[in-house]
């Protein structure tokens, strides 16, 4: 079963909330790609839903988040160019 992370912001911390129940906490964005790959968490598997108490990441931040990942999980990025 896939390991889901709802990511989120917190005053100056980035928050995933891991569907195991974990919560891993970072200032910075490289930081928390990381974590969350040394989770077990997936591109694939990151959700960016608002949730009350917490900020919205905005969608720069997401893009940012999910490319860091895709470069740890060592898959390609960008548009495919094959015809």
């Amino acid at each position: 079963m896939a390991l889901n992370a709802n990511i989120g912001v917190f005053k100056d911390l980035f928050v995933a909330e891991l569907s195991d129940g974990r919560r891993i906490e970072h200032p910075d964005l490289p930081d928390l790609a990381q974590a969350l790959c040394r989770a077990g968490v997936t591109t694939n598997d990151l959700n960016f839903d608002w949730r009350a108490g917490t900020g919205m990441i905005t969608a720069g931040r997401q893009v940012a988040l999910s490319a860091a990942m895709r470069l740890m999980e060592g898959r390609p990025h960008g548009l495919s160019a094959a015809a």
